[in-house]
């Protein structure tokens, strides 16, 4: 939560009126309620017909660009809805240069009955929230798929990764999502008990023979009932326990309201506009809440480290910076479709770690390749300053997963200054020793404790090189360019479940060549040995190393990879690439083996940003 009550702007349109000590304008209020709702109404004009048009439809507040708020957040809501659909169509063909198609957004909660002495004053305790807003279709799959499962766990909590997923590719066409944002909002609330006229009140008469009070009402989820073709003996626990506690919950809720009367006005705390209010703070993402207790969000969450106002921010993303959206583009099929494929990773870890990457890592990639721009990292034969591995072992025994083997994500990358400059640090190692410990933060630190580097700082005093052997260095190699050798090989982020293990590759090659170097493996009776094949020097085509990897892995009894999954994970990681030509995304596989794991092995994967990301249409200042 911000330290201060964001409030939406009361504007002409959003400010409530009549009975406007009801009113509440704080984001954590409307949200709530807004996420509370099981269908949404929503308005809009259609220049086909002379009335308004209002839908049911489904929907959630959340934030893929920012995933890690609760409720009182700047938050977007996403609706689900078919491709084809009025609302979907109107959106998708909005004019160019408008901020998207008006919507007028409504949900109510029905708290209670309130029965007084006479007609006109009886009413109800609700809970009721508008939102004014503009809608754009989402376009990318990413953030797609994380808002279609953000809205199913908004249905049943956890529905989504205990059904079959991914959607399939009929599926996401067949399927749009909005995202609306937020301008204004507002909501207004009555709870307690009945109020009548004081000449009512007065009448003894009236008052001993009519009742008054309140009948609490709730929305009661009974015994579920099994389809026709389920093959499932009992209900599953994740369905039971929502059910039962969402129950107890409401009326928990609803008896509630009838001893509120005016609790929920605002309190003595500051209150301000959201758009006062700059933050940077990382997001995890929302799911379902409840409205009367919306302070944390229902979903697992790694502990982070609070940064102080005097800690060196990391970058974040920013989808106006033309070197980020070309970088996210670049990079984003890869760890998407390895993410979905790994059969490691549930679709919330797989929202959490692209967004992670997207925050984290994309800004620190340096300028996009142009005609003045020559990437050079050692991570790649091309220079990108990013690479995917996908790691595969067999499953443990007695392991869930319904598959053989287990696949795990980790990408690397080469941290570049935003302009891309080398001259006064042709080894790049200030750009990695200000990155490093930021991540190693956000990795590994917990609550207000940062990361223990204690190894790294040992390492990192005998790998990097000081001022006056640089200068040694510089004066004994003469390298292709104006760049020596980095001290580091990249930074790797390893994905595990939700959270990312951080590692530190050095290159000991620049120190090698100032101190000389040798090799020692004391106390080892056998080294453990790992084989690097170079694929690219052996196969002819991409097609020719899917092929191998595939007929290796059918002799593993890894099925799922032998029998094609494989393939088509990475034609869909790498949409752009011609797989019949030479190779260049593939560039090593290594093999390994230990009693504990049995057969491992890492593909190593380059984005091939020669091959549709043409270089020539990117040009300086465009």
């Amino acid at each position: 939560m911000p330290s201060r009550e964001l409030e939406y702007p009361k504007q002409p349109y959003s400010t409530v009126k009549r009975l406007n000590d009801r009113a509440r304008y704080s984001l954590e209020t409307i949200h709530g309620i807004i996420n509370s709702s099981p269908f949404l109404n929503v308005a809009f004009q259609d220049s086909s017909s002379p009335f308004p048009a209002v839908l049911p439809m489904i929907g959630q507040m959340g934030s893929f660009s920012r995933p890690s708020a609760d409720l009182g957040d700047v938050l977007d809501l996403y609706l689900h809805g078919y491709v084809s659909s009025r609302l979907m169509n109107l959106a998708r063909t909005s004019p160019d240069g408008e901020e998207g198609t008006p919507l007028t957004i409504t949900a109510t909660l029905l708290d209670g009955y309130v029965l007084s002495l006479t007609p006109n004053s009886h009413s109800y305790n609700y809970r009721s929230a508008i939102l004014f807003g503009y809608a754009v279709p989402v376009t990318d799959p990413a953030e797609k798929l994380w808002a279609m499962e953000l809205v199913t766990n908004s249905v049943v909590p956890s529905r989504y990764q205990n059904t079959r997923t991914p959607p399939n590719n009929a599926e996401m066409q067949s399927t749009s999502i909005l995202k609306v944002k937020i301008k204004a909002g507002s909501a207004k609330i009555r709870s307690g008990e009945p109020h009548d006229e004081r000449g009512d009140l007065g009448n003894q008469k009236i008052r001993e023979k009519t009742w008054v009070g309140v009948v609490p009402a709730w929305t009661q989820f009974g015994e579920p009932v099994a389809g026709g073709y389920n093959q499932v003996d009992e209900v599953p626990r994740y369905l039971e326990s929502w059910r039962v506690e969402g129950n107890e919950e409401r009326r928990r809720e609803a008896y509630e309201a009838v001893k509120e009367g005016g609790k929920g006005k605002k309190g003595e705390g500051e209150q301000v506009a959201f758009h006062e209010i700059i933050r940077i703070s990382p997001l995890t993402r929302p799911t379902c809440l409840s409205t009367r207790s919306p302070r944390k969000i229902r979903i697992p969450i790694q502990a982070r480290h609070n940064s102080s106002t005097s800690d060196p921010p990391i970058a974040q993303y920013d989808d106006n910076n033309p070197n980020h959206r070309y970088w996210w583009t670049a990079c984003a099929p890869s760890l998407t479709s390895i993410l979905r494929h790994s059969q490691s990773y549930t679709p919330s870890q797989q929202s959490l770690h692209i967004s992670w990457f997207r925050n984290n890592v994309i800004p620190n990639l340096g300028p996009r390749p142009s005609s003045s721009y020559r990437l050079c990292s050692p991570l790649n034969y091309e220079g990108s300053p990013y690479r995917a591995t996908w790691n595969f072992c067999s499953a443990p025994a007695g392991s869930p997963s319904p598959s053989s083997v287990v696949g795990t994500l980790r990408f690397s990358f080469d941290p570049i200054p935003d302009n891309g400059s080398i001259k006064e640090d042709p080894t790049n190692q200030e750009e990695y020793k200000r990155l490093f410990p930021l991540l190693a933060r956000e990795c590994h630190g917990k609550g207000e404790t940062n990361a223990d580097l204690t190894w790294y700082d040992e390492v990192k005093e005998h790998m990097y090189l000081t001022p006056s052997e640089q200068a040694v260095l510089q004066s004994k190699f003469i390298p292709r360019s104006s760049q020596l050798p980095p001290e580091h090989a990249a930074i790797a982020i390893g994905c595990v479940g939700e959270k990312r293990v951080l590692k530190p590759y050095f290159f000991a090659g620049p120190k090698s060549m100032v101190t000389g170097f040798y090799e020692m493996r004391p106390g080892k009776e056998e080294p453990e040995v790992k084989v690097y094949v170079p694929l690219m020097q052996i196969f002819e085509t991409e097609e020719a190393i899917i092929e191998g990897l595939e007929e290796v892995w059918r002799g593993f009894g890894w099925g799922e990879l032998g029998k094609g999954g494989y393939g088509e994970a990475i034609r869909e990681a790498f949409p752009h690439v011609d797989f019949k030509k030479a190779p260049g995304t593939h560039t090593w596989v290594s093999f390994s083996y230990s009693d504990r794991t049995g057969p491992y092995m890492t593909v190593y994967l380059a984005p091939r940003l020669q091959e549709g990301y043409d270089l020539g249409v990117v040009r300086d200042g465009t």
